[in-house]
């Protein structure tokens, strides 16, 4: 079974403990996320050539997803793996976001940039507030 792009890199990716303001996250400069969108692939290869979700269907997509948050549950049911495998699918999503946003800027798109953009910054807010859900004293995404 292969496992969509989204998750190949969960677990070779290390976990930093990162503190960010309500604008740009603190551990990367705008001239870094404007190299990181120079760099990201356009969209058109982006775009499955079977079915919506990179050949699966909808409910082919749900079945597949039960699987693997089954198969990670059961690999390690401490609720801190859960919290930051979500942590990290939500950086993933932020910078995607982030760098379709800059890309659509750079390609004078300037208000598909900015809808992109803004919801980079829905994906920060969530880090942020994710970040204050603390799992105990073993809690390595929460500050203590």
């Amino acid at each position: 079974m292969q496992l969509p792009p989204l998750t190949r890199g969960i677990f070779v990716v290390p976990f930093t403990k990162t503190y960010m303001s309500t604008s740009v996250p603190d551990g990367i400069s705008f001239s870094d996320l404007q190299a990181l969108a120079k760099d990201a692939p356009n969209d058109a290869a982006n775009v499955p050539t079977k079915g919506p979700y990179n050949g699966l269907d909808e409910e082919q997509l749900k079945a597949l997803t039960e699987t693997f948050l089954e198969e990670m549950h059961e690999s390690c049911p401490h609720p801190m793996f859960a919290k930051a495998i979500a942590w990290r699918i939500i950086n993933n999503l932020l910078e995607w976001h982030t760098a379709a946003g800059l890309k659509q800027v750079e390609d004078d798109e300037n208000e598909n940039g900015m809808y992109w953009l803004r919801d980079a910054g829905k994906f920060q807010a969530m880090l942020n507030i994710f970040q204050t859900v603390s799992m105990g004293p073993d809690d390595f995404i929460s500050p203590e």
